[in-house]
């Protein structure tokens, strides 16, 4: 009997878990490095809370970006997790409506929530109509006021963690992403 429970709370998780990421659009993939992956998403708008900034809030949102950025799977590192979060990024996401060529610059920054646990994230209003075409360029570097190197990691891995990179993506279609409402 505990066995079928078991199965049936797994199921329960994982078709939960189906659910909240069919919400979210993949605009794309990539590595950092050999080590970490990074994946950038489109979400429903959400509400956000954060008591030491500015926040867009929902109402003034078209849609939610995010950057998940994590460990390999298969890293063998010592002290670090596979699939760990990476802090300590500066991610900067500049939206380009591709039908008048206005252009909006947003800086993801950290957030938590049960679907996704930590990731870079911002409340965005699109550049533009939710229905004409975006190209967003991401460009992810390490924040160096913030992060501190020991001799034993520099020693043995790479330093800095890696080199700043962009990721470019073209004729994005953001309209059914901004008509979603979150459960």
């Amino acid at each position: 009997m505990k066995i079928v429970s078991n199965l049936l709370i797994a199921g329960l998780f994982f078709s939960i878990s189906i659910f909240i990421n069919a919400e979210e659009l993949i605009i794309g993939k990539g590595n950092l490095s050999n080590d970490i992956n990074i994946v950038f998403e489109a979400a429903p708008k959400d509400t956000l809370y954060n008591n030491a900034r500015e926040v867009l809030s929902e109402k003034e949102t078209d849609i939610h970006i995010e950057s998940l950025v994590n460990w390999n799977n298969d890293i063998d590192i010592s002290g670090q997790l596979p699939e760990a979060f990476i802090p300590y990024l500066i991610i900067i996401s500049e939206i380009t409506n591709q039908n008048t060529k206005e252009k909006s610059i947003v800086e993801l920054t950290p957030h938590i929530n049960l679907s996704d646990g930590f990731h870079y994230a911002e409340n965005i209003k699109l550049p533009g109509l939710r229905s004409d075409t975006y190209k967003i360029k991401f460009t992810v570097s390490i924040d160096e006021k913030n992060l501190t190197y020991h001799n034993d990691w520099k020693e043995l891995y790479s330093y800095p963690l890696f080199d700043e990179k962009e990721f470019e993506y073209r004729n994005l279609d953001f309209k059914k992403m901004a008509e979603e409402v979150r459960n």
